[in-house]
Parts: structure tokens; sequence; C-alpha cells
């Protein structure tokens, strides 16, 4: 939908008028809205999100951090970071943060699967992105250069706790309204019983003992899905992907997978900050179906041209069918958090308020639905 308005009293939409009957009707519909002279201008813009210059580091805890929307739909094979000689697409690099605290300097990592690079982010105005040891070059149609100007010029997005964002232009939007916290009767529990909830991912021999393993054999028995994909790796769309056609729709799980600091379930946020970020990051290929099934088809091919898969259920011939249809399909998608470290039962508010935010963000960004997985 694209509706505008301005201060003095016009409003307009992009949608086309049919004729001049659909017209009048559409004029009908808002005229007494422009008309009503009990409506304030600060009832309309007291929602408005007023972007800040960022002149110095917000004082948030960074959950996620990701490429430019506009970036991410340009991307191809042809963009490519380099080190040591060993270059790797921009579609097979990963950001991430390296710590999240709401005081210390903004660093995060560039990820590929033979080398890593930390950068930080400098208190300019606007900010810039500076290597904290090593640079690397990015290679273009266009030509070389350094990768930390390219992330300078480009810029990267950057959530924070409370629904803060440091977009690319050097901006923060800073949203204000209240905390929402997230209901504890929404929160689900598995049987992690033989479970070492301090062992995250299965690995090559789909190790029983670890979270992953564990979250696929719940989430498979739910529905029968056609795919069940174990896509846990260096530029993951989840730790764990489930498709299924019905009908019109694509049904898409996304589960993303985290391990216990601790021996017990608890009520750790620190173990909350990582899996509520993967959560929201690549949701600008979450949320349109053929940039999405393309991808996962993409690197299952990988996989399997290197002798792995990380196919559990269904097949590549059923991948490669549901990424052909995909773009006639309505995408229903459902983002999940697997964290067997928290307890339901003594979940914090400050937890919740997290999870809150997560789902606030999943739910009015791309209108997915957020699941909540824990223990007892």
């Amino acid at each position: 939908m694209s509706f505008g308005a301005s201060r003095k009293g016009r409003g307009w939409s992009h949608e086309q008028a049919r004729d001049i009957r659909d017209w009048v009707r559409w004029a009908s519909q808002v005229g007494p809205t422009i008309t009503d002279t009990s409506i304030s201008l600060e009832s309309v813009t007291s929602g408005f999100l007023l972007p800040e210059p960022a002149r110095e580091r917000p004082p948030y805890v960074p959950l996620s951090i990701e490429w430019p929307y506009q970036l991410v739909a340009t991307f191809s094979d042809r963009r490519k970071a380099s080190y040591s000689d060993q270059p790797f697409s921009l579609l097979d690099t990963e950001l991430s943060l390296t710590e999240h605290t709401p005081d210390r300097p903004l660093r995060f990592e560039l990820k590929t699967p033979l080398w890593a690079l930390e950068f930080e982010f400098n208190e300019d105005d606007p900010p810039t992105i500076h290597p904290v040891g090593n640079d690397g070059q990015i290679f273009t149609p266009s030509g070389s250069g350094s990768l930390a100007a390219f992330l300078t010029a480009h810029g990267l997005l950057v959530t924070f706790e409370d629904g803060a964002v440091l977009v690319e232009q050097g901006f923060l939007l800073r949203p204000d309204r209240e905390r929402r916290l997230f209901p504890v009767d929404a929160i689900e529990t598995i049987d992690w019983s033989g479970v070492n909830i301090k062992r995250e991912s299965q690995g090559a021999d789909r190790d029983p003992v670890t979270i992953q393993h564990r979250a696929i054999q719940a989430l498979q028995s739910e529905e029968d899905w056609e795919v069940v994909l174990d896509d846990d790796g260096t530029g993951e769309l989840a730790d764990i992907v489930l498709l299924r056609r019905n009908e019109d729709a694509l049904d898409v799980l996304l589960a993303h997978c985290k391990y216990s600091s601790g021996d017990k379930p608890g009520a750790r946020i620190d173990d909350l900050y990582d899996v509520c970020g993967q959560s929201m990051k690549m949701n600008r290929a979450k949320s349109i179906p053929e940039m999405l099934t393309k991808r996962l088809f993409r690197r299952e091919q990988q996989r399997q041209a290197a002798g792995k898969s990380g196919l559990v259920a269904g097949d590549i011939e059923t991948l490669a069918a549901i990424a052909r249809e995909a773009r006639y399909r309505a995408l229903q998608v459902t983002v999940a958090i697997v964290q067997p470290g928290m307890s339901k039962s003594v979940v914090s508010e400050d937890m919740r308020a997290l999870l809150g935010a997560t789902d606030r963000f999943l739910s009015e960004t791309h209108g997915m639905r957020l699941r909540v997985i824990a223990s007892p």
C-alpha cells in the first residue's frame, strides 16, 4: 500500500482508478478525514519515526547486523569479498556482531567459510567503518577496492533492543512506544531429556544429543512437510528450514537454535541476544518467495557438489520444484526461536521484553509469526 498526505490537507494514493466512479468512491472515503477539524497535527505526527543523526554510539544492546535491503536485492556472484587471495561471493558471507553490550565499541565480523575479518563503527558524522586488524578487498564489475571503504559507502543495518535501528545513511530510528512483553503462555516447551543443551549444531553426523537434532525431530512431526533442511552454516537463512506447498500458499518455518550458556535452564538474557538477532536478519530474503527458495536451492546444490547434503526430508527435485513455483504462491513465514537454556517457569520480564520486541519487528515489518521454544 502507498498512501500519502501533506500538512496542507492534500491526500493521494498510487492506486489506479479504473474509472470515474472508482475515483469518486475513493474520494468519498478520504474526504471526511481531510475535512475533520477535530484531528490535530500532533495526533497524526506523534507516531512518526524522525531520523536522528547518529553522532555517537547508540546506548542500546545491539541484536543484529545485516546488509541494507537495496544491496541484498542486487547481490550476485560478480561481487566478491576477498582476503589472502581467497574470494567469496557476498551471497556466501555472513555479518555477525562480536558482542552484545550497550556501551562498548560496536564491532562485528564479516565471515566466510575460510576466513573472518573484524570491523568497528567509528563515531564520525556520518559513522564510518574501519578494520580492527587486517582489511579485505571487494571485487565488483566496476573494479576493486578496500572492503572497509565498501562497507562505509553502502552502510549496514544494525538493530538494537527496544526496536531502535541504525540505518545505512548514518541515521538512528528510535520508535517511542510501550514495551511489549511476550506472553508467558505463548512460550512452548519440548522434552530435552538426553540432549546436551550446551551443544547447538548436529553436524554432518547428525548427533542426536544436540539442540538442532531434537528441534528437527519436534518440528518435523508437527506437519506433513515436503522438505526439511539443515541449513546451518555461513550465510544461512536459518538453522532449520521446513517447507510445504499448501493449496495456493507456500508455508515456511525458519528455526534458529542457540546453545545454553549454563548447564541448566534459567533466566539468562544473554542466551537470547544472539538468537533474537538471528531471527531478525535476512528478512528481505525471507519475505520474497523466489529469493528465499532460490537461495536455499543454491546452497543445497553447493553442499551436494561437495559430497554433502542438508536434506533431512524430501529431495533436491522437490526443492527445485518449490523454487520454480515460489513466485506464484502466497508466502506464509513463521520464525521459531529455539533456546533450551531459557526456562518458561522463571523467564524474566527483560527476557519477555526482548522477545516482545522481536515479535513486533517480525510481525509489523514482514507479517511473520514468532514462535518461542524453550525448557519447562
